[in-house]
């Protein structure tokens, strides 16, 4: 009994460690503007000249300007990225006033010292180290702007040059001037005037200036002042930005409801998963649910670490982790459970199970580690976002559920205290059902077929019912003190193709409406002048094809890259056939998901990118787990032979599907738990991401464990019926008379 105080300690101090390191983990996380609110905005850069190239030194100082200009808001957290060769992606967390923003960033912020005749006389460069600073005349208590100069010299030239000039000797500053559309003679009258940001000053010089110090006197607010201040101690842009759609705008009320829900979907998931581990494998699925909490705990206190931003497609990464983590949990006591049904010893029987079980995991683990790293490669955005989050979620599955979580069972295994005590340790051993599965597999077949090709009509005939993220169209934003009717709304743009519309978060005083078409000025106008009638508060932004158009397709070539990564992985690993396998049930699996969506015209949104992204990565580890059964039944029945008959092979799959069918139907289980948590509390903007990953973890126990291994003895079948001229098998000698 003593030795059972060692094991009992070090997991109480595991337990402990990670509840003391819940709320740091949770306290860094950084939310990105759809869970925390915000604006997103994609800008597309030229360069200042016209005609000439963008280089990489010009996007590399635009970065720079933009970081400093955003730091100047308070941002704690933005995300820049670039996009293409000529895009820029900037999403700021946590900001309200929008105009503000747009215009501090998108200002190019070059400073020009001319003449009444627009003659450039000096730039920013006489500028010196501490640029400018917000000052007030002493005597009036105006704001102005104080300018350190660097080159006196040059400064005291122009100033006493512009002094002997009789009824020119104005110097005037210039914000951002345009040589085709700036003149003094058109802004004399407001130049330095209150509102004017482009002449912001005409001052008299009587006498040539040497001071290490000017002043640029204007009716300048305070804000405007200091607004002025940070463009030009930010750093003028060396190219121009141009705002390829209007901002994309999230509730703040929004993002705070929606990591509320998150977090309780969360909690209710692990509760009902560790449920399931535990009545299925007792002390082993206790085990396995701390090893899940330890797995939580490290996956965000390493997000955190690299600065990750939390997203919805961060979300639904992590539901690919943790089904890839409980996968490996419920693959190692499978195993385990098998040794026992031969008859072995428990501590011989944990042994050779986690063995045995070892290359499943890792070739699972490493087919979807493949896909990830490739997506983070040449992912854009989302798709990055989501590559980062389960990139991560691998690495911890692999510590957590492999390395922690045996090594518990180890512990408690080598006390000897469950010896004749299997069923507590590790639950019912029971023998496995001798099914037909290469019969019924024909059944499961039939149907993906008749879905697909019912799709594909649906699909033609119809189309699919594509969101605003796809079609383009305006975005309404509606907030009021009273439930908002959306019956009165609805009649307010009637005339307009409404795409759809919401509460948010289930609050009936936020919400939004999206258009398909797209409101010019006067329309917009007009749409918010009826709302406000209605004490309705609206905000509008356009929605882009652009955006969604640039992200898919990158999507798309990602998720190519990433599909001849795999096949190359499992060709070295197992052979050309499974490979093709693999690749045509993850293409089943993706292909039911668009079917379905055709067919009852589900709403088609950009965050179905992510679902799909979801699905692939369980297809392939779920069929990699099913190969590697069959890759070692054949070893062990047949001693790898190169060729078997086609009643050899389909007793070869039907043992592997009869082994594996029940972490094969656990591991959807529990993955399926977590998406209708999602679902129950109420996360209407994943809606679409959850309906997806429902269908596809369906269809992919499916395929993997009936229509796969069929495709697989059809593909092996043909080696029988075209033998290889240098086949290794030795043909039995024919003598006539005797076995001829």
């Amino acid at each position: 009994m003593k030795k059972i105080i060692k094991p009992i300690i070090v997991t109480l101090i595991i337990v402990l460690a990670c509840a003391f390191l819940v709320k740091p983990a949770i306290k860094g996380i950084h939310y990105g503007i759809d869970l925390q609110g915000g604006f997103e905005i994609l800008y597309n850069i030229d360069p200042l000249v016209e005609g000439e190239k963008l280089t990489n030194d010009d996007l590399d100082n635009t970065y720079k300007a933009i970081v400093n200009r955003i730091d100047t808001l308070g941002v704690s957290e933005p995300v820049i990225s670039f996009e293409g060769e000529n895009l820029i992606r900037i999403q700021l967390p946590g900001v309200s006033n929008e105009d503000e923003a747009r215009q501090r960033i998108s200002t190019t912020a070059v400073l020009s010292f001319r003449d009444v005749n627009d003659k450039l006389l000096m730039t920013s460069e006489v500028l010196g180290r501490n640029g400018a600073s917000l000052s007030q005349n002493s005597q009036t208590l105006q704001y102005q702007v104080k300018l350190d100069i660097k080159d006196t010299e040059t400064f005291y030239k122009v100033t006493k040059d512009l002094s002997g000039r009789s009824n020119e000797n104005l110097i005037v500053t210039w914000l951002d001037f345009d040589e085709n559309n700036d003149s003094y003679s058109e802004y004399k009258d407001t130049c330095g005037k209150e509102g004017n940001m482009k002449c912001i000053s005409a001052a008299y010089v009587h006498e040539g200036l040497s001071s290490a110090s000017v002043v640029i006197e204007g009716s300048f607010t305070k804000e405007e002042a200091e607004n002025l201040v940070d463009l030009i101690n930010s750093g003028s842009l060396p190219t121009k930005l141009t705002e390829e759609s209007t901002p994309k705008s999230v509730s703040p009320s929004f993002g705070s409801e929606t990591i509320t829900k998150t977090g309780i979907a969360g909690i209710i998931t692990f509760v009902l998963i560790s449920l399931i581990l535990i009545v299925k494998y007792r002390f082993s699925g206790l085990l396995g649910s701390i090893s899940l909490f330890v797995y939580a705990v490290l996956v965000f206190l390493i997000f955190n670490g690299v600065d990750g931003v939390l997203t919805l497609t961060g979300i639904a990464a992590l539901v690919l982790g943790i089904g890839m983590a409980v996968d490996s949990i419920i693959i190692a006591n499978e195993r385990v459970k098998d040794e026992l049904s031969k008859g072995n010893k428990l501590i011989s029987a944990f042994n050779e199970g986690n063995k045995s079980s070892l290359v499943a995991i890792i070739d699972a683990n490493i087919t979807t580690l493949i896909a990830g790293i490739v997506l983070y490669l040449f992912g854009e955005s989302s798709v990055k976002g989501f590559a980062t989050m389960l990139i991560i979620t691998i690495f911890v599955t692999a510590f957590t559920t492999v390395f922690l979580y045996r090594m518990l069972q180890s512990m408690f295994v080598k006390s000897k205290v469950f010896n004749d005590k299997e069923k507590l340790f590790l639950g019912k051993t029971k023998e496995h059902k001798i099914i037909n599965y290469i019969n019924i597999s024909k059944y499961p077949m039939y149907i993906s077929a008749i879905i697909v090709i019912l799709g594909i009509v649906f699909a033609i005939v119809r189309g699919f019912n594509f969101g605003v993220d796809f079609t383009g169209g305006t975005n309404i934003n509606l907030s009021s003190s009273e439930n908002l009717n959306f019956s009165e709304i609805k009649e307010i743009v009637k005339e307009y193709d409404i795409r759809g519309y919401d509460y948010y978060m289930g609050t009936k005083k936020e919400g939004y409406i999206k258009l398909n078409d797209i409101l010019d000025e006067e329309e917009e106008i007009k749409v918010k002048k009826e709302l406000s009638n209605l004490n309705i508060e609206s905000s509008s932004s356009e929605i882009s094809t652009l955006v969604v158009k640039s992200l898919t397709k990158n999507a798309i070539k990602a998720l190519i890259y990433s599909l001849i990564a795999i096949i190359i992985y499992i060709t070295i690993r197992f052979n050309f056939n499974y490979a093709i396998t693999g690749i045509l049930m993850l293409c089943h699996d993706v292909l039911v998901i668009l079917a379905l969506f055709a067919i009852f015209n589900l709403p088609v949104d950009f965050i179905i990118v992510a679902s799909l992204l979801t699905i692939i990565g369980y297809s392939i580890n779920d069929t990699i787990v099913v190969f590697d059964r069959v890759r070692e039944n054949k070893k062990k029945l047949y001693r790898n032979r190169k060729k078997l008959t086609l009643d050899e092979l389909n007793e070869l799959v039907n043992m592997s599907s009869r082994e594996t069918v029940s972490r094969n139907v656990w591991t959807s289980i529990t993955t399926i738990v977590a998406i209708i948590c999602l679902m129950a509390v109420g996360l209407n903007d994943i809606l679409t991401f959850n309906i997806a990953v429902l269908i596809g973890l369906v269809a992919g126990s499916f395929s993997s464990l009936l229509i796969g291994p069929k495709v697989w003895t059809i593909l092996e079948k043909r080696s029988i019926d075209h033998p290889d001229e240098d086949d290794d098998e030795v043909e039995e000698l024919k003598i006539k008379g005797i076995n001829d």
